[in-house]
């Protein structure tokens, strides 16, 4: 099923897009800053089936007479258009009832439904306290296993499961049949239990405000594990928003999205974790490490993926070392250490003349650039007399290409920009093939 619809004019959104394919199973999480319009996302998709909920949980007036929402599932549209009347957006379509089914949507204190729970576990508990004595109730084993694992604790193992008026109920049973209503659980540990009754209804889509309140880092990060599993299990998609970089840490590169909203039209796109890190708090940080061996081939590599046409999508830095060894001997400290990140996020790139070096071989985390080095590429047009100058080069013969490229360099006769154009012009091919790799490691794909 796609799921897609069209924001306008509402509150200080002037358009919104948002889409899914809810045939993906996954798992989505929108950040961005306050105010960017992410509850009002929220609330879009809550209004398929709570046509009303923009009047009891949004400011009045956030309508004009151009607001509308352009519903589109799987090529039937629903469109809400303003009614001055009511002065909210209202549809004269009937929404089938399979959609409304599909779609369960989880609002932040006060307005989500588990806080609207309590009233009803106050009436049921007489009902519970008869189940109870007379051992009505069954252990609920998954969903043991799923609080457990949250919290990484055993203390949910006396967890007992009743049905009472054709609702799902839980508690911890004590010694002497005493017991703890789920409601008598933590905040937390409450809201992990209604999630999961969420996942039971088997909704193909499940969104949720401000997930990360009442968990602990801890428990926020387990969740998602957990969550992530239950997509694929159940054939659900979960959208959920979050302010919390603990969560966002856990998170695939497919399933974090940023948030803005510039000159009130909202946009929603794919971002990285230390990207947002560094948007949303200030922090600095990198996705992606290239180790490298000098200077001029950190340059090198600077001027290629800066030409390469292509947004880069995460956020890299090119470290320089010294010594083809040191730097894969570097790499692979971090495999163990993971000083700098995860294994898969950090390569090494070589000068070409370093490829038949046995220590460097059968290593797919290892490139070389296209040629040996970019000095001695350099050094081959110079000898060639393919450059519009000649020079003489003194210094030891065996470091003669360096000299040549810092003699260039000094006298101004080209800039490292000119050379890595004109190295790069005349190797078009390799060079192309070589950068490809590159962009491909630095995006999502």
């Amino acid at each position: 099923m796609q799921f897609n619809f069209t924001l306008i004019n509402i509150q200080h959104i002037r358009e919104l897009r948002f889409s899914i394919d809810l045939s993906l199973n996954t798992l989505m999480c929108i950040v961005g800053k306050n105010g960017v319009g992410k509850t009002t996302l929220i609330r879009s998709i809550k209004n398929l089936t709570s046509t009303d909920i923009f009047s009891k949980t949004a400011s009045p007036h956030i309508f004009n007479p151009d607001s509308e929402i352009i519903y589109v599932i799987d090529k039937t549209e629903y469109r809400f258009r303003y009614n001055s009347k009511l002065d909210t957006i209202d549809t004269k379509s009937i929404i089938d009832n399979q959609i409304k089914e599909d779609i369960s949507v989880e609002l932040p204190i006060p307005h989500g439904l588990r806080f609207n729970h309590f009233q009803k576990l106050g009436k049921i508990d007489e009902a519970l306290r008869k189940c109870i004595s007379l051992h009505e109730y069954s252990k609920p084993t998954e969903l043991i296993n799923f609080l457990s694992k949250v919290y990484n604790s055993t203390r949910f193992e006396n967890l007992k499961e009743v049905h009472i008026k054709n609702e799902t109920y839980y508690f911890i049973l004590k010694d002497d049949d005493f017991y703890i209503r789920e409601d008598y659980l933590s905040s937390g540990e409450y809201f992990v239990i209604y999630l999961y009754k969420l996942i039971q209804r088997k909704c193909k889509l499940i969104a949720i405000d401000e997930i990360d309140i009442s968990l602990d880092a801890s428990a926020q990060v387990n969740l998602i594990n957990e969550l992530r599993e239950f997509c694929t299990k159940n054939d659900i998609n979960i959208i959920f928003t979050t302010h919390s970089l603990a969560l966002m840490k856990t998170l695939n590169d497919s399933e974090l999205y940023y948030m803005e909203n510039i000159e009130s039209m909202a946009t929603l796109e794919y971002a990285s974790y230390n990207y947002v890190k560094s948007i949303l708090f200030g922090f600095q940080g990198w996705d992606k490490y290239i180790l490298t061996e000098d200077r001029v081939l950190k340059n090198y590599l600077e001027h290629l993926i800066s030409h390469a046409g292509t947004q880069i999508f995460f956020r890299y830095i090119i470290i320089y070392i010294g010594g083809g060894q040191n730097v894969v001997d570097l790499m692979k400290r971090n495999e163990s250490d993971k000083f700098l990140s995860s294994p898969e996020n950090v390569i090494s790139i070589l000068d070409g003349d370093q490829q038949e070096i046995s220590y460097f071989k059968n290593n797919n985390r290892v490139l070389f650039i296209p040629f040996k080095s970019v000095e001695k590429q350099l050094e081959h047009h110079h000898n060639n007399n393919e450059l519009n100058f000649k020079l003489t080069v003194t210094g030891a013969v065996k470091k003669s290409h360096k000299n040549l490229h810092k003699m260039i360099i000094r006298e101004r006769l080209m800039t490292d920009s000119e050379i890595f154009s004109y190295i790069n012009d005349r190797n078009k091919e390799a060079v192309d093939d070589f950068r490809s790799r590159i962009v491909s490691y630095l995006t999502l794909e």
